[in-house]
């Protein structure tokens, strides 16, 4: 997943894929599945902890779903 970033929210569960062209450091940048860190900021991409965490992480299902579209042409169930 070279062309996205996985980014979390403070006491999040799962990771959130954010476009390449979103800005990790914006509240406002908006997740693939729609959900945003706001009011908070998004975790994931500050500290090395911040980045393993973030890759430990699993993917929502809903971000799971558009990548999955936009690569193979389907939608995971």
């Amino acid at each position: 997943m070279t062309d996205v970033t996985r980014v979390y929210t403070e006491g999040g569960t799962v990771v959130h894929i954010l476009d390449a062209l979103r800005s990790p450091n914006s509240a406002g940048a908006e997740a693939l599945c729609g959900r945003s860190a706001w009011p908070g900021l998004w975790h994931g991409t500050g500290t090395q902890d911040e980045e393993e965490r973030a890759l430990d992480m699993r993917v929502c299902s809903q971000c799971q779903a558009v990548l999955n579209h936009r690569r193979n042409g389907f939608v995971s169930r």
